[in-house]
């Protein structure tokens, strides 16, 4: 059975970028699926690792401290996929605003009014198609499920239902075991081992100390029954989320 190896990280804009590439570059994966990443730097990876790459923004943000992201000169950020296989199909829909938003419109300082995209290509390795998928989903205060993300939720729901198979990752910023995060879960496989009750790194995340007395399992791998996933585990030391790396398999 034809197998992949993929990385799923929340990399925290260009606050660890060198432990990000060192990481990669260590790891040697697939496929990478990176979540909140300036775009510059998904195409700077992908030169430095001869990788192929595909990018959706969320929205235009500032640099430096966090005082800054509403400050020009701005930089499209939000979700990328690397590739050591040629890609061979893009998908961009959005199941919160639009994309003509996302290309336009600067952060606000709040991550609600950023537009939401599900990124999704189709590589293939010994001659089986690999649908993969991610996106950074709507973030609400302290995981707790509002609103917002119970509309979103269903927007995105919808929009996967249509594909056939795939794999889904990224951070979905509600935990494991609650109402948004149990929805997929629900629908498709949860590959994350029980034995992971946090995502969060809990030495460079800012909120840290918060965070050690709050586990959040907010990061998350989901699969069709096409696909089995094996050797899972997260790896910390990479960025403010940990890393999820996996082997998928095709088994139909």
């Amino acid at each position: 059975m034809s197998s992949i190896k993929l990385v799923s990280v929340n990399i925290e804009l260009d606050n660890h970028l060198d432990r990000v590439g060192g990481f990669l570059r260590q790891e040697k994966p697939d496929v990478v699926c990176l979540q909140e990443a300036y775009q510059e730097h998904i195409e700077d990876f992908a030169k430095e690792l001869g990788m192929h790459s595909a990018f959706a923004p969320m929205s235009n943000i500032g640099k430096g401290e966090r005082a800054l992201y509403t400050m020009p000169p701005f930089f499209p950020y939000g979700v990328g996929i690397l590739s050591a296989l040629p890609i061979q199909d893009i998908q961009t829909p959005y199941y919160r605003g639009t994309e003509e938003d996302a290309k336009t419109k600067p952060f606000s300082g709040n991550s609600k009014d950023d537009a939401h995209p599900l990124l999704y290509v189709t590589v293939q390795k010994e001659s089986k198609d690999f649908t993969i998928g991610t996106t950074h989903f709507t973030w609400s205060p302290d995981g707790r499920a509002d609103d917002v993300q119970r509309r979103d939720i269903e927007n995105l729901l919808s929009i996967v239902e249509g594909i056939p198979e795939f794999i889904l990752c990224g951070d979905f910023n509600a935990p494991r075991g609650g109402e948004i995060f149990d929805a997929i879960a629900q629908k498709y496989t949860d590959n994350i081992p029980a034995e992971y009750t946090t995502s969060i790194d809990l030495e460079l995340h800012r909120d840290r100390e918060k965070m050690r007395h709050k586990p959040l399992m907010v990061d998350g791998l989901f699969t069709t029954p096409q696909y089995e996933c094996s050797n899972v585990r997260l790896v910390r030391g990479v960025s403010d989320h940990c890393a999820i790396v996996a082997e998928v398999r095709k088994v139909s």
